[in-house]
């Protein structure tokens, strides 16, 4: 028995590891000393760093600025293309056809203010008492018709145009609340007689007193709307032309006001059809606006001699507000300060916002009074760069600033990271190929192994049962007999060992084409029923002699299985044999088929020895027993459970097993149905 005793293997593990020892050493040391010198170099890289991100972050800022700068010009171009010779249409063009600025002041050749008009020289003349007269009968005492008659009559006899309009909307007012057809009338008259280049500026203020007061009297939905949408085109239009027949030469105090009570008839408006007229109505807002600003400008520049000093199409900062900023432009004949409000100027630079975001710079531009415009409002540090804009924006800065300090520090580090980074990255390839190496040895000393199990698997289970059938053979052939009995008795024997020399055969066979792929299954719907039946024919004799009690539980109207069944046949006779072998005493076996969802499960139970949850992870592998020792009472070869699994793993199906030492095991095998 002691000669069957293996001796232990030297696989050459040991030299294996010295091996990828000395080549990790040839590999670190190298490797140790060049991050050293590298560390010796981050001096310089610290000192370097600083320049290198002055040099990139310079050009970015100067990439930033062009691209600014591009914008600016391409207004001056737009300014330059929209030449007119009128000063309230060139006016709204460079608000509304081209929009180039939020405001405008138009100057003429002489550099006196065109538009817009703030100052206006007009002085009403003397009225005739009857006016008078009229106002108090319409204001004081409300007797509108006494005071209607009068205004007619001063209407017949008015010897001016600013008298006849005077005239006229007071009738207009006095037949507001009982007549609106005769109001209406009224209004008509004074607000869209004819206008001729000679008019008042008295009487444009009163004929779009009339506009409006005509845009408020009608009832009448279709009437009304169509007085809105002349009033609109009167707010609107800066040109005369045959293209603008409601065309009014308001100063800028009567258009806002005209501008303005347009925009509240119609957004105050409940009527369905007034959303028509909301584009126009935009539009009058944005000029609304630019009046306003332009206006308050006007107020402080009625002449163009404090911007003559500036560079053509510069952008400067004005004083008038701390968020006003304005360009001059002169074409034939005529000056512009274009204006801006600080947020339009704040939006060009929106590119910056862009590329520094995320980043470790903050950017601040400052304006040529060197006042904040842009970005990082309070720097709690000083600068590291300065670029100027330049271009159109001449005086105007743009300064860097690192949220930390200590920048340059973490470049530095960063360079180093990278270094170490790099060299960890050497040693780990270098190791993982050398681990790759390691494995792929340690894979062929498994093989050679698990060649020599297998040998001294065979030898010792096929050496068994052939010294058993010779020394009964030999004992029949010598004689050595009591009876007929005995000798039969031997034969019986003999025939025993025989079938299991068969059977283990049988597993090494299947174990050889399982390695070599050549296992072939004929896979068809086949009864689950069947199968387990045939199982159960197979192994009854066996169990008879065992003294082993089978008992078999097939559930009704199974599913059809796509399988092999012979195989499958193989499967079951080989957990019901384990199942035998490893119970003792009163053995009870329980073979169940069921129905389990979209699959058929096959159960084996026994009561036998068990399986501890540490052999059970391994029970599967190939020559592996529970009991691994030479004088073990269980024979086989440790190939049934592998087979049983290869086989079914190739019907796509699973198996599972429960189990407790000294309480028994249960294998259960689920195989998908035919459907």
């Amino acid at each position: 028995m002691f000669g069957n005793r293996r001796r232990p293997i030297n696989t050459g593990s040991g030299q294996l590891w010295w091996v990828i020892l000395l080549l990790a050493i040839a590999v670190i040391l190298p490797t140790v000393c060049l991050l050293w010198f590298m560390t010796q170099a981050v001096d310089n890289v610290r000192m370097a760093a600083r320049q290198i991100l002055i040099n990139e972050y310079s050009e970015r800022v100067s990439g930033l600025a062009d691209a600014v700068n591009k914008v600016w010009v391409k207004r001056a171009e737009a300014v330059e293309a929209q030449a007119d010779a009128n000063a309230i249409g060139q006016f709204a063009s460079f608000i509304l056809d081209e929009p180039v600025a939020e405001g405008a002041l138009v100057y003429d050749e002489s550099g006196n203010l065109a538009y817009p008009i703030i100052d206006v020289n007009w002085v009403e003349p003397r009225l005739p008492e009857e006016f008078e007269k009229a106002w108090e009968l319409e204001f004081v005492q409300r007797e509108y018709t006494e005071a209607a008659h009068i205004y007619g009559d001063l209407e017949k006899s008015a010897g001016d145009d600013y008298l006849r309009r005077k005239a006229e909307l007071g009738q207009a007012r006095c037949y507001r609340n009982r007549d609106i057809g005769m109001a209406s009338i009224f209004c008509e008259q004074a607000g869209y007689s004819v206008i001729t280049p000679e008019i008042s500026a008295g009487s444009v203020s009163l004929a779009a007193k009339a506009r409006v007061m005509l845009a408020e009297v009608f009832k009448d939905e279709p009437l009304r709307l169509l007085a809105w949408g002349r009033l609109i085109d009167t707010a609107n239009n800066y040109e005369p032309g045959p293209r603008s027949p409601n065309f009014l030469p308001m100063d800028s105090g009567t258009r806002m006001f005209v501008q303005q009570r347009a925009i509240q008839l119609v957004e105050t408006s409940s009527l369905p059809d007034a959303s028509a007229y909301l584009s126009k109505i935009a539009k009058t807002k944005k000029l609304l606006a630019a009046e306003r600003l332009s206006a308050e400008v006007a107020q402080r520049h009625a002449a163009d001699a404090s911007f003559r000093q500036w560079s053509r199409k510069s952008v400067h900062r004005l004083g008038i507000s701390n968020d006003l900023y304005g360009s001059y432009h002169q074409t034939a004949g005529r000056a512009f300060l274009l204006l801006w409000s600080g947020p339009t100027v704040r939006s060009d630079f929106c590119n910056f916002e862009t590329r520094f975001a995320g980043s470790d710079v903050l950017y601040r531009v400052l304006d040529d009074k060197g006042l904040y415009v842009s970005g990082y409002e309070q720097p709690a540090a000083r600068e590291f760069l300065t670029v100027p804009v330049g271009g159109s924006l001449p005086g105007w800065e743009v300064e860097l600033y690192f949220k930390d300090a200590d920048i340059f520090d973490k470049v530095a580090r960063r360079q180093v990271t990278i270094y170490i980074w790099a060299g960890a990255l050497v040693i780990a390839l270098i190791l993982a190929v050398g681990g790759f190496a390691g494995r792929v040895v340690g894979g062929q000393m498994k093989v050679n192994r698990l060649k020599n199990d297998f040998i001294a698997t065979v030898t010792h289970e096929l050496k068994t049962p052939l010294a058993s059938m010779r020394v009964l053979a030999d004992t029949l052939l010598e004689g050595n007999y009591k009876d007929r009995q005995q000798a039969t008795e031997y034969l019986e024997l003999i025939c025993k060992e025989n079938k299991r020399l068969t059977g283990l055969i049988d597993n090494f066979l299947t174990f050889s084409r399982m390695e070599r792929n050549k296992q072939a299954f004929e896979f068809e719907p086949t009864s689950p029923a069947e199968i387990a039946r045939a199982a159960a024919d197979a192994v009854r004799t066996k169990f008879e002699k065992a003294q082993c009690e089978l008992t078999l539980d097939v559930a009704d109207d199974l599913p059809e299985v796509f399988a092999d069944a012979d195989a499958m046949t193989t499967v079951l006779i080989n957990l019901l044999d384990n199942a035998c072998k490893y119970s003792r005493g009163e053995k009870k076996i329980a073979l169940r088929v069921f129905a389990a969802g979209d699959s058929v499960g096959f159960s084996v139970r026994d009561n036998g020895i068990g399986i501890s949850r540490r052999d059970i992870k391994k029970i599967f592998k190939r020559f592996y027993q529970v009991d691994r020792t030479l004088s073990r009472r269980v024979e086989g070869a440790g190939l049934g459970l592998s087979i049983v699994e290869f086989i079914v793993d190739a019907h796509n199906g699973q198996i599972a097993v429960e189990s407790q030492p000294g309480r028994g095991s249960t294998f259960t095998v689920r195989l998908p149905t035919a459907r």
